[in-house]
């Protein structure tokens, strides 16, 4: 099973499948935006470092998918 991130917004927390994540991009210095599967982006208040280190850590804590 995959584990929400948590990722810094203006307003309070957004909460994103790492497994849905299809791109992160930075804007202005401490901001990102990543976009996810079915056209989503989610503004961020945080850099892409910070984000992209958090995604990262959560897909390897992934169980593998099985094949049959």
């Amino acid at each position: 099973m995959i584990a929400f991130v948590a990722v810094k917004s203006l307003g309070g927390y957004n909460y994103v499948r790492p497994d849905q994540v299809i791109a992160i991009s930075g804007v202005e210095g401490s901001k990102c935006n990543i976009y996810m599967a079915g056209g989503i982006t989610v503004p961020c208040s945080e850099t892409v470092k910070e984000v992209v280190a958090r995604i990262e850590a959560a897909m390897a804590d992934a169980a593998p998918l099985e094949t049959v």
